[in-house]
């Protein structure tokens, strides 16, 4: 007997996962659920998401995702049979009660975090950032777990250590989390529904604020602060990433945990390639967007390395600062 699964997502991470399931002869994907299809780009080209190409492409019935799930779907779902596991993997939709108790089995997620820490839709992103500003080093780990209606806290299937390479960028990040995951994906669900090994529930509290969501907003920091974290010198802790700064949360998490600089210096790799640590700087040409590509510590001073100036390619800095007035 085969396992019947479904698979809702969007990304190339969700296609890992997809392909590990679909090349297992203990398994078989009954339908995917994706988002419609998106304007992209300057030119708003009409663009489906990669599961959406990959399903039509395995010839997969796939159920389209607006706005949000729909309950009229139940119906549609229940006309090509019963499925096993429901398996969410980069999906971006509230998961409502009524699919949660469709799979015969459990709905599965996969979180890229060593929960219960970093719960939420950013947990790379954060654990770059705030690494060694704390007790949490370089250590992170990818989630298999139950979904439950609250975020990230549904019992713990398995979780699958790694350690996090200084140079890593938040692509690096899922990219090896994923990667890893998909090495034992089919084992792990396989020996959970043999009862194999069993779900275990984490902790109700997490050490670590929650991983929301990120903007472009997020990722801005005013040029007189950088300028004087290049100098060596201290600024308010609230200006360092003013509006991620705004949330008391995030200022207390990160109180009293090690240099501005740092901070500044991880967050050039957690939000690359999106939304860019960036900035806005006085040109010849009047106020122009810079993004910090790479940026490094020097003592007590913040030192740029790579910079991508607002329609020009990205540079050294020493190559780039003489645009400046």
């Amino acid at each position: 007997m085969k396992y019947k699964i479904a698979i809702a997502g969007s990304t190339q991470n969700t296609i890992k996962m997809a392909e590990a399931i679909a090349a297992d002869p203990r398994f078989e994907i009954s339908f995917t659920l994706s988002p419609t299809p998106k304007l992209i780009g300057r030119k708003q080209i009409l663009t489906k998401n990669p599961l959406h190409l990959w399903s039509e492409k395995k010839q997969l019935k796939t159920f389209l995702v607006d706005k949000k799930i729909e309950k009229t779907m139940l119906e549609e779902f229940a006309a090509i049979g019963e499925i096993d596991f429901l398996l969410v993997v980069d999906f971006g939709y509230l998961i409502p009660k009524w699919l949660l108790t469709l799979p015969k089995i459990a709905p599965l997620n996969i979180h890229p975090s060593l929960l219960p820490k970093w719960r939420g839709s950013s947990p790379g992103q954060f654990c770059l950032l705030f690494q060694d500003l704390n007790e949490f080093g370089h250590e992170s780990a990818v989630t298999l777990m139950i979904m439950s209606e609250g975020m990230d806290e549904g019992p713990i299937i398995a979780q699958l250590p790694f350690e996090i390479e200084k140079k890593w960028t938040q692509v690096e990040y899922y990219e090896h989390a994923f990667e890893l995951m998909g090495e034992k994906l089919a084992d792990l669900i396989g020996d959970f529904a043999t009862k194999k090994i069993q779900a275990q529930n984490q902790p109700a509290q997490s050490s670590t604020i929650a991983a929301r969501r990120l903007s472009k907003d997020d990722s801005f920091m005013d040029w007189k602060n950088l300028k004087q974290l290049m100098a060596g010198q201290k600024i308010d802790q609230a200006e360092i990433l003013p509006n991620l700064f705004k949330d008391d949360e995030v200022k207390q998490f990160f109180e009293d945990k090690t240099s501005q600089i740092k901070l500044v210096s991880n967050a050039s790799k957690a939000f690359s390639p999106w939304p860019s640590l960036w900035t806005l700087i006085p040109t010849n040409n009047g106020e122009r967007r810079m993004k910090i590509l790479d940026c490094h510590l020097e003592k007590e001073c913040l030192v740029l390395d790579q910079v991508q100036i607002e329609g020009k390619n990205p540079s050294k800095w020493n190559e780039s600062k003489n645009t400046l007035v």
